[in-house]
């Protein structure tokens, strides 16, 4: 049985108390450092519409006054174009906000197919801008009806086309601008909306093909937040988890080192009591072994020692000296000498045992003093 004294005790508690506790922070590091950001998704969707009829002039051909969308038209028999806007959108969750719109009207006049560019652009605000509120819902819907004079702008921009002498594709573009910001009820996340509903017209030719473009039609935007996103917090913990990696790391080989010490101490003593168990009648048992004098011969093993006793019949002499256990029989000038040693001298940092090789159980054997 092994005895250990009082500060070898608490130095291996000591070492299996920082593992422990080292792994306990690693855990708690290792959560904090790498614990995943909840999102949450803001998101709204879109559907705009656009519906438009185009009125005549008094004529013998057209027995209606006006003529749907998606025709053929003939300018010069165009009187005006109504136009109807639908602005809808949905929210995925409640918000309360302003809303402003207003329509507008742009003439381009751009360079032919051949050519990349733009000869002229003009904008005309067509309604002031209005706001709606939108309090506590997930849903918001806008109408309006413009009228369009279209030959004002054709005449236009048939005049710049004339005295410039130009080749130009030309549009009227009528749209309705949505703009605002919401917030997130729950939250206070804002959101920002921006969007334009338009048709646009040719302009300056003989047949008027009439197209309707639509922006954002049945667009889906959305914003993915981060909840407790706090990085340079989550880069200190991950500095902390490498660091007590390594204090973990140091511990863990302290600890298969002492015992090693333990199982290696344990093994160099069990050796020594053998021999004394059953040799313990020839041995005799010295405090200090004074050998310096002699002349040294070291022999393979104790059965080496036991044929020199047999043939000399001189004792055989036991110094031990913690470390290093020496067996020797002094003849004359000539010291013939044992030796087993620990493998690990430093284990005298580590374990002390508090009984001493003579003062082994009877039962194993003994020895002369």
């Amino acid at each position: 049985m092994r005895y250990l004294n009082v500060n070898q005790t608490k130095d291996g508690k000591k070492i299996y108390a920082m593992i422990v506790i080292t792994l306990i922070l690693e855990v708690v590091f290792s959560f904090f450092g790498f614990k995943k950001c909840e999102t949450i998704k803001y998101s709204y969707k879109e559907n705009n519409l656009v519906d438009y009829k185009v009125f005549l002039k008094e004529n013998k051909y057209f027995d209606s006054s006006y003529i749907g969308k998606g025709k053929t038209y003939i300018t010069s028999l165009i009187d005006y174009i109504n136009a109807d806007f639908t602005y809808n959108v949905d929210f995925n969750n409640n918000v309360t906000g302003d809303v402003n719109y207003k329509v507008i009207a742009q003439i381009k006049a751009d360079k032919d197919k051949s050519e990349i560019g733009n000869y002229w652009t003009k904008e005309y605000e067509l309604t002031e801008s209005k706001t709606n509120s939108i309090k506590n819902a997930n849903s918001h819907s806008i109408n309006v009806t413009q009228q369009i004079d279209y030959n004002t702008y054709n005449d236009l921009m048939n005049e710049f086309i004339k005295e410039y002498n130009l080749q130009t594709e030309s549009f009227l573009k009528v749209a309705l601008i949505v703009t605002g910001n919401v917030k997130v009820d729950q939250t206070q996340q804002d959101m920002e909306i921006n969007s334009e509903i338009a048709l646009t017209v040719p302009l300056s030719k003989l047949a008027v093909e009439g197209k309707i473009d639509v922006s954002n039609n049945n667009a889906e935007k959305e914003i993915i937040k981060k909840v407790n996103d706090t990085e340079k917090i989550k880069t200190i913990f991950k500095v902390l988890v490498a660091i007590n990696t390594l204090v973990l790391l140091h511990y863990i080989y302290e600890a298969i080192k002492r015992e090693k010490i333990i199982n290696n101490n344990l093994e160099y003593r069990k050796k020594v009591k053998k021999i004394i168990k059953q040799y313990g009648s020839i041995i005799t048992h010295v405090r200090k072994a004074d050998i310096g004098e002699f002349r040294e011969i070291k022999v393979a093993s104790f059965d080496d020692l036991l044929s020199v006793y047999n043939n000399i019949r001189e004792p055989i002499n036991f110094d031990y000296q913690g470390n290093k256990a020496i067996f020797f029989i002094i003849n004359n000038n000539t010291c013939y000498v044992y030796s087993i040693e620990k493998d690990y001298k430093e284990d005298k940092d580590y374990i002390e045992y508090t009984d001493e090789i003579d003062e082994i159980d009877h039962k194993e054997g003994s020895v002369r003093k």
